[in-house]
């Protein structure tokens, strides 16, 4: 099945569908293009196979840095619907595991997914990552669309 989202043509409806859209679009320069090149390199880190994602929590300055993992993540299955599989470790929630409340509360999440060949892919974080960000105090998500464009809303 493929859906219209972003812009972009998907096959994974299930994973960004959602009830919240981009409120901005963004081209990647200046702090943009800093923090998503950070959350680019730890993509690059990730050992899952099918999705690479970084994450980078930014309050003034870099706070914490994360990318996803094949590891059950409890944490996250708080957030999660129900029959939706068991919850890994995706890296907005390593960006904010063991994080204080005053380092979360106002902070900006930057999220990038690479492809095989390392260009930028659809990042929008899914559900679960949404409510936990939003349960931390998190105030904004910046994401890749694009190797030309990335997009953000307001939690």
């Amino acid at each position: 099945m493929y859906k219209l989202v972003g812009g972009l043509l998907s096959t994974m409806v299930q994973e960004y569908t959602s009830d919240y859209s981009a409120d901005r679009f963004h081209k990647y320069s200046g702090k943009v293009r800093r923090y998503m090149e950070l959350a680019k390199r730890m993509a690059h880190q990730s050992t899952y196979p099918d999705y690479r994602h970084g994450a980078v929590l930014v309050k003034g300055s870099i706070r914490n840095v994360s990318f996803n993992k094949n590891n059950y993540c409890a944490f996250g299955s708080r957030f999660q619907r129900e029959h939706q599989g068991r919850t890994t470790l995706h890296a907005e929630l390593g960006a904010i595991l063991g994080m204080d409340r005053e380092i979360t509360d106002g902070a900006t999440v930057y999220v990038a997914r690479v492809g095989k060949k390392g260009d930028y892919k659809l990042s929008k974080p899914c559900a679960m990552c949404h409510e936990a960000l939003k349960h931390v105090g998190v105030k904004r998500v910046v994401y890749t669309i694009n190797n030309k464009k990335a997009g953000s809303y307001k939690l």
